[in-house]
């Protein structure tokens, strides 16, 4: 298992390699002095070029992309001159947001998807498996942000039981930051959860339909016993997949529901750094978003090898 674990870390080098340069090339590819840029039109020339100095931007590309990989490397992202903080003080200000909100959504999204999408299997054609289908179908044709948008209409105006702006840390004020995360975790966890409902249904009918579970079930194993202890844990690996995917999509996607919202998430933070042409927060917020989603991804094949071993000897080249 070590051994497969190792081999898994070793193949992210080359990724990170590649995405590393993707992005420094789109950033500093784009056209237009990023120093103009930053300090603005009524900025003099000797203010554009001490900053370009300052920024290392009279170097050469090469020289400037080793440089910003030597520095990341060390836990240094570089400086916000708009911020006038450390790009890794400006994450650390704002991940915990995002990382909150993902995970809540996923939770939600579990909830639902996993038992609908297993009963829907279980009575396929039937009146809850087609109900299934028209809410997983709508789900896939809104985006969250109008979702978002409604649930602010009916909790926040109509209802006001929730708020519909602004962030309060749960670990500071449980129930207020509960409630701050409710509807855009809601909103997130909404979009996604159709995906994986339809994940597990497809998964559960392929393993319900395998010549194993017709010998259960003339062993005399029990419906309820056979679907959620034999069919749902060999579907696993599908539903799994589609888990990882889908967390490491949601810090990526988060950023528009935390306008929305206004949650002083990383999403926010990008967003605001964007126009601003503020190269260091960007090349650091995405860095840090790609390290993550490839992390879970990771986290994932690793748990292929402890749910089926035959995953762990193919990728290992065991027989």
């Amino acid at each position: 298992m070590l051994m497969y674990v190792a081999k898994r870390l070793l193949a992210l080098i080359p990724l990170l390699f590649a995405v590393s340069v993707v992005i420094f090339s789109i950033l500093h590819l784009t056209p237009g002095d990023p120093a103009r840029a930053m300090l603005g039109a009524k900025a003099s020339a000797a203010q554009v070029d001490a900053l370009r100095e300052r920024l290392g931007l009279n170097e050469p590309l090469i020289i400037q992309y080793f440089q910003w990989v030597a520095d990341a490397l060390r836990g240094d992202l570089g400086d916000s001159i708009f911020l006038r903080k450390s790009v890794v003080a400006a994450i650390s200000d704002n991940v915990q947001p995002t990382m909150q909100l993902a995970l809540l959504a996923i939770i939600f999204a579990l909830v639902i998807s996993i038992p609908f999408g297993t009963l829907a299997a279980r009575y396929r054609g039937g009146v809850l498996d087609q109900t299934v289908n028209g809410f997983t179908l709508i789900g896939l044709a809104v985006p969250s942000f109008v979702l978002g948008l409604l649930l602010i209409l009916l909790f926040g105006v109509w209802l006001r039981v929730l708020p519909v702006s602004g962030y309060t840390n749960p670990f500071e004020d449980f129930g207020r930051g509960m409630d701050s995360l409710l509807l855009p975790a809601l909103a997130l966890g909404a979009t996604i959860s159709a995906y994986i409902t339809r994940t597990t249904r497809a998964a559960v009918l392929d393993v319900l339909n395998a010549e194993y579970i017709d010998a259960a079930r003339s062993r005399g194993v029990g419906e309820r016993r056979l679907l959620f202890s034999h069919t749902l844990k060999n579907a696993g690996l599908p539903i799994l997949t589609v888990v990882g995917l889908t967390f490491g999509a949601l810090v990526t996607g988060a950023a528009v529901i935390e306008t929305i919202f206004n949650i002083p998430g990383l999403g926010s933070l990008l967003i605001q750094a964007i126009p601003r042409r503020d190269y260091a927060v960007i090349q650091g917020v995405v860095l840090l978003v790609t390290v993550v989603f490839l992390l879970v991804n990771l986290l994932v094949d690793i748990l292929y090898g402890f749910i089926d071993p035959r995953v762990r000897l193919a990728k290992s080249g065991g027989k």
